[in-house]
């Protein structure tokens, strides 16, 4: 397996994309052990899984203003975060189409801003998890900026087991135009033609940044497959968006 050198790295946290102005980010998933070791354990310590938790670092250039058109102003958008409600996170390594991404539902728990005289002003941010995360795919790439309506790549995630769920993050990051109205349907289906598609979860019409995070309780099957269309319509729209699928 080859070394990753992270300088393409995707970081969407609810309507924003933090890659356009972080330089650093950190997942953490941990679970407690806890200590059930009693004399009759043969010398050696026994214990049981208890609590999991998700936390995520981030951190940058501090910039007030949107990254592009139609995009919201981070400086506003984090400040209005604070300790409200659970916002979906996405992160992938590398952010191509159906590359490797992981999904946690956080709240934002504080953000750190500027620093020294001379230096380039830094924030940084830290997220706690809400939920269980999942390890999926990017269904559709925040890179790819849309005009007009159509239809992502085909992920294949597998089946879904009983007690256990899919999370789909979507994360509508830029639109903008006249009168633009985008609508988002996450699908899912057994084979590759999509001829018998069920939708797992739909967002809009919507005209400006959102996000949203769906939770389907298992069992699924025998459904294994997922994609994401879209329509856009208005006087020249675009819209710029990211949605992953992944298992917890």
């Amino acid at each position: 397996m080859a070394a990753l050198a992270l300088l393409d790295a995707e970081i969407l946290a609810g309507p924003l994309r933090i890659g356009a102005r972080g330089n650093m980010v950190k997942f953490d998933l941990d679970s407690a052990k806890l200590d059930t070791t009693v004399f009759t354990s043969g010398g050696w310590e026994e214990s049981i899984q208890g609590l999991k938790k998700a936390e995520i670092e981030t951190s940058g250039l501090f910039d007030a203003a949107p990254t592009e058109t139609g995009a919201l102003g981070p400086d506003a958008q984090l400040w209005s975060e604070l300790g409200g409600t659970q916002l979906p996170v996405t992160i992938s390594p590398t952010g191509a189409d159906l590359s490797v991404a992981y999904i946690i539902p956080t709240r934002r728990g504080s953000i750190s801003l500027f620093g020294k005289v001379g230096d380039v002003a830094p924030y940084a941010s830290s997220m706690w998890g809400d939920g269980p995360s999942a390890r999926g795919q990017l269904i559709h790439p925040a890179t790819a900026l849309r005009t007009t309506g159509g239809t992502g790549s085909t992920s294949i995630q597998g089946t879904v087991a009983t007690g256990r769920s899919l999370l789909v993050a979507i994360h509508v990051l830029t639109v903008s135009g006249t009168t633009p109205a985008l609508t988002l349907t996450v699908q899912r289906d057994d084979n590759a033609g999509f001829t018998t598609p069920t939708t797992v979860a739909t967002l809009g019409p919507v005209s400006a940044p959102t996000a949203r995070l769906t939770t389907v309780a298992g069992p699924i099957t025998p459904d294994d497959r997922y994609r994401v269309t879209w329509t856009l319509t208005g006087t020249t729209p675009t819209a710029r968006f990211a949605v992953a699928v992944g298992t917890t």
